[in-house]
């Protein structure tokens, strides 16, 4: 990182993205795993099976959400620790940080293999989709630590000064897991939806043991990096600090995970399995999205820390004009391919069904304007991170994700119910434009934090 200190204010903005590619195709590859069971489980499984891996994965998404919470508040407290000239302290706050993650992942593994079916059904799992749910919880939950330090480590790499590893580690567990799917699902399952859904939650948990194992292995033994896990510092004032670092990691998506099954309620009220099914399809595009803007904000997290620790305003000036600039146009970008490929990207998962097609291509053009705002409040609450101001950026997310999103998914329906007819489609197309409201809110908010921080943290 002390190379990172002295260049980054120079970093031109394509030096800056091809800093942060490694992590960028780490998180994109992470998101894989669910989009390619649900390619496969829709194709192999039917509808109902591919909802009701849905309908789970937002259980999963919370006690991931853990990890990423440790990981990026982590990096963000041992970055700067590093930037104050202190590498030894750095590194046992990093093994402190690690090793209270792996005990929290093992006693939740063991909690949520008793509790998930009384959860599926007070979340209003129907009895045709429980089976399905049952079926893939039970092969992930015991991976679930390894989830959790999939994405912990990602963001530690960065740290460590090794991006490149990370995005290896990622890589080769994502061809696990792909390789997993064809063969027990494409090939072994025969048809059968519930050998379909056990075998895409076994090629999950296959790809987990390689992502969070390998980096496990890798900081144990002796290695090239700055950062090697050894013998902690008992304090639990670095806990709190990496928890309320990283609380909007948190917040983000417990919340998105909560949102998730408030919309899947409605779809399934207001369609059925088929609007689980459709909303389930935009999820993956959204999934991919959020990896994309995720990943570049992950990845310049230690910088932006690292040089807020060592006082390098210039740098971090630097840093925020540029990653701005980044976020703006890539979004702009992104909306753009996906309005285009709407139709191609839906029939992925329709498999032939054309009432399913249409309902998911409606949904997803309207969904993908929200990536024109999404993507600067990702980026906002991961830059106030990175600066150690938890309050910040919890606050950010929280809103954003939670209050924005409620707010609009009362009202804007009701305002289409009105002006468009009282009828289910009105209010249909509301639910969905409700989610690109919500974002524009976010967008005001998250600027109006960087106005008023900019005189403290001098970017």
């Amino acid at each position: 990182m002390s190379e990172n200190n002295s260049t980054a204010q120079d970093l031109s903005i394509g030096k800056l993205i091809l800093y942060t590619i490694p992590t960028i195709i780490a998180l994109l590859i992470s998101s894989v795993y669910s989009i390619v069971d649900g390619v496969f489980v829709s194709n192999f499984g039917g509808t109902t099976a591919f909802a009701a891996i849905n309908q789970v994965g937002p259980i999963f998404l919370v006690v991931a959400s853990i990890g990423f919470m440790f990981g990026t508040g982590g990096t963000a407290l041992v970055s700067k620790v590093m930037g104050e000239g202190d590498p030894e302290g750095a590194n046992r706050i990093f093994s402190l940080v690690s090793y209270t993650l792996i005990g929290i992942g093992v006693t939740l593994s063991v909690v949520l293999w008793f509790i998930v079916e009384p959860l599926l059904r007070a979340l209003g799992t129907t009895e045709e989709m429980i089976p399905f749910c049952m079926a893939y919880a039970h092969i992930v939950i015991p991976a679930i630590t390894l989830f959790m330090l999939q994405f912990f480590f990602q963001s530690f790499f960065v740290c460590a000064g090794i991006p490149k590893m990370g995005m290896v580690d990622t890589l080769l567990a994502g061809i696990v897991n792909i390789g997993g799917d064809f063969l027990l699902v494409g090939v072994f399952a025969n048809g059968d939806p519930i050998k379909a859904v056990e075998g895409a939650a076994t090629a999950t948990a296959c790809g987990l043991v390689v992502g969070g194992l390998i980096p496990l292995l890798y900081f144990f033994s002796k290695n090239n990096s700055s950062l090697r896990l050894r013998k902690p510092v008992f304090r639990l004032s670095y806990i709190t600090q990496t928890c309320g670092n990283g609380i909007s990691e948190f917040f983000t998506n417990v919340s998105a995970s909560f949102i998730n099954i408030v919309y899947n309620s409605l779809f399934l009220y207001m369609i059925g399995d088929m609007g689980v099914a459709a909303f389930g399809t935009v999820g993956y595009v959204n999934t991919i999205f959020c990896a994309l803007a995720g990943g570049y904000t992950v990845g310049v997290a230690p910088l932006i820390a690292f040089n807020y620790g060592a006082k390098n305003t210039v740098a971090l000036k630097n840093l925020h004009k540029k990653s701005l600039s980044i976020v703006i146009g890539f979004s702009i970008i992104a909306t753009i391919l996906i309005e285009l490929l709407a139709t191609p990207l839906a029939s992925i998962f329709a498999h032939g069904d054309e009432t399913l097609l249409q309902i998911t291509v409606d949904g997803l053009s309207i969904f993908t304007l929200s990536f024109l705002f999404k993507g600067i409040p990702t980026y906002g609450s991961g830059f106030f991170t990175a600066l150690n101001d938890g309050f910040s950026s919890g606050f950010i997310s929280l809103v954003r994700t939670l209050v924005f999103n409620l707010a609009t998914i009362i009202i804007v329906p009701v305002i289409f119910f009105h002006l468009f007819g009282s009828s289910y489609e009105a209010a249909y197309y509301g639910v969905w434009y409700s989610i690109v409201g919500s974002e524009i809110l976010a967008v005001i908010m998250t600027f109006f934090f960087f106005k008023v921080k900019k005189k403290k943290y001098q970017y």
